[in-house]
Formats: C-alpha cells, structure tokens, sequence
C-alpha cells in the first residue's frame, strides 16, 4: 500500500506542485507587501528624524491652508524672527519661505512631473536648522543663483553652472550654483527644491516682510517644551510654535497616510488577489484529487483492501 501510495502522489506531481506553489506565491507576495510598506516608513521616519534633527522648534502661522508635507500656511510678519531670538533659551533662530517653484530641466520640461511637490524657499544659512546638505557648489548669493536638490538635477539632466527656469509661477532664469542632499538622501522621493537667497525668496514667493515660519534652536540644557512654553508668551494671536518633534510626527503622518498608505493599499489588493487565485487553484486541485481517491479507494476494498488499509 506504501508503494501505491507513493506511486499515486507520483503520477499527480505537476497537481500538487502547482498546489504548492499557489501557496509559496500568494504567501510571498502577502509578506513581500506588508515588508515593503513597513520598510519604506522606518526609512521615511529616520530620514525626516536626521533631517529636522537640530531644530527645536518651528514659529508659524496657526491657519494651514490644505493638508500635508509643507502644506502652505498664511505668511507671517518678518519682524517675528528678532522676537523670537530675544527669548532666553534660544540658540538661533533663522526665516524660512516655502512656497511653489517648479524647475525645468535640460529639455525644457518639468522635473519630477505633475504628482511629487515641487517647492522652492530660501537657503537657511544655519546648518543646524536646514534639512538640506550641500554636496556639491555652494549657497546661492544673488537674486540670479539657485540651488537645487541632487534628485531633480538627475532627473532633468542639471548641473551646476547651468542655466535653467523656474517657474514660481512666474518664470525666473537663474543659474545652477549648487546641489544638495536632503539629510542623506537625493531628495524626498520625487520632489524637486530649489533654493534662492533671503531676498530672491522673499520678493518671488512671498510678500514684502513676510515669512513662512521661523526655524529655532535651543540653547545647550533646554528642552523642547521648555522653548516651546517660553516662544509661546511672546507670539501675538494667530501665530503658533510648535516642537521639532511634532513637526517631524506631523510629516511622518503626512506621508503614511498620503503616499505610503495608499501604496500599502495597492500592494495588498494583488495580494489578496495572488491569495484568492491561489485558494481556488487548491480548491480545485483537492476537488480533482478527493474524487480520484474515491474510486481508488473503492477499487482497492473490491480486490481486498481492508479498510485500514
């Protein structure tokens, strides 16, 4: 019987290894989609952790206009920055301008296309407070010199020294004079920056004597809600500072449920599609497989089989 049995799983070889391999591919892709989702948000959150690691706190306005990474808010007074420098416990304080820039590469179309964020402010001169890393050239220094990220100069074919547009969206020609890294990375994702001086970003993105937020760090000793409560006191209504822990967390939410959220959904509708075939090919094989028992089982108790057997 031992032998028959092994002659019988013999003769069905191709059934139970298309059976075994629905269920390695259905498993492999489940597991393949959750590791991938989880992977790309640790990488996410320890980007954004090392990028925003030296700022403290964030001084901006309490009114967001739409949602998400760097989701624009209502500009706030200039005259805000020597204010907050004046608050005991602060190491430095620096104006940052975020607003819509896109580039145009070497062919004249846009980088990174019409789905990543395509923003533009000024070079933040404190390291310490600039997401940023220049590899490459140096900080812009007149109204006619950018610097742009190392990601979008790959992708429109960009180096330093040339000429490109970007479009604010009023068009501005300005040189390529240097590239940057965001934290340890070409970029975030497919989003393009480009970075011109205080006074380029003020007149081109903003209005006059208006920021978009101000970047602060903390003296050596002070924690971040102690800044944060200190900040606080001095800023007038409608403007509001928050750590640099929760503006990390709130960017770290922004991309889950934004962009690593619904990659994890299309991922994981393949696999339950990679399951459901895999469920019904196993169906199907022990369908097959039941009613061919059956009848060598009865064709073995005609002959003497014992049921044991």
């Amino acid at each position: 019987m031992l032998a028959l049995a092994i002659r019988g799983l013999w003769a069905r070889k191709r059934m139970f290894a298309g059976t075994f391999l629905a269920v390695v591919l259905g498993v492999a892709f489940l597991s393949g989609a959750l590791a991938l989702g989880d992977t790309l948000t640790a990488n996410f959150n320890k980007l954004f952790t090392s990028a925003g690691a030296g700022t403290s706190a964030v001084v901006r306005s309490a009114t967001a206009v739409g949602s998400g990474i760097k989701a624009p808010r209502t500009p706030i007074p200039a005259s805000l920055l020597t204010t907050v420098r004046n608050v005991p416990g602060v190491a430095d304080a620096q104006p940052s301008i975020t607003g819509y820039g896109q580039i145009l590469g070497a062919d004249g179309n846009a980088v990174g296309g019409n789905g990543p964020p395509r923003t533009a402010g000024n070079w933040v001169s404190d390291p310490a407070l600039n997401p940023y890393r220049i590899v490459q050239g140096r900080a812009p220094r007149s109204p006619d010199e950018v610097l742009i990220n190392r990601g979008a100069a790959t992708s429109g074919h960009l180096r330093v020294g040339d000429v490109t547009t970007v479009e604010t969206p009023q068009p501005i020609r300005a040189r390529i004079v240097g590239l940057a890294d965001f934290g340890t990375a070409p970029g975030f994702g497919q989003s393009t920056f480009t970075a011109f001086t205080l006074q380029a970003a003020e007149k081109y993105l903003t209005q006059p004597g208006k920021i978009s937020e101000v970047l602060v760090a903390a003296a050596p000793g002070i924690s971040q809600p102690e800044l944060v409560s200190r900040i606080a006191r001095v800023l007038p209504p409608g403007v509001q500072v928050v750590s640099g822990t929760d503006v990390i967390r709130d960017n770290t939410d922004a991309v889950n449920s934004q962009f690593l959220g619904f990659l994890d959904d299309f991922l994981l509708v393949f696999a339950a599609i990679a399951l459901l075939v895999a469920v019904l090919t196993i169906a199907n094989t022990f369908s097959i497989l039941v009613v061919q028992r059956t009848r060598e089982s009865a064709l073995l108790r005609t002959v003497g089989a014992a049921r044991r057997q």
